[in-house]
């Protein structure tokens, strides 16, 4: 996977457009976001991004 920002911001991008094509807007969860952008600036990866957002959603 690209450490790049912007390439991980253009497939950021594109689930959550695939998602809204779904009928499902992740962009819409505060918490998704705010995990969505600590993973584009490459901060975390994908694995605890998805831990984390479990996590909360347990909350």
């Amino acid at each position: 996977m690209s450490t790049d920002p912007n390439t991980r911001k253009s497939i950021a991008q594109r689930a959550i457009d695939r998602a809204k094509g779904h009928g499902v807007p992740i962009d819409e969860d505060p918490a998704f976001i705010a995990l969505l952008d600590e993973w584009v600036r490459g901060e975390i990866d994908m694995k605890q991004m998805r831990e984390r957002y479990l996590g909360r959603l347990a909350l």
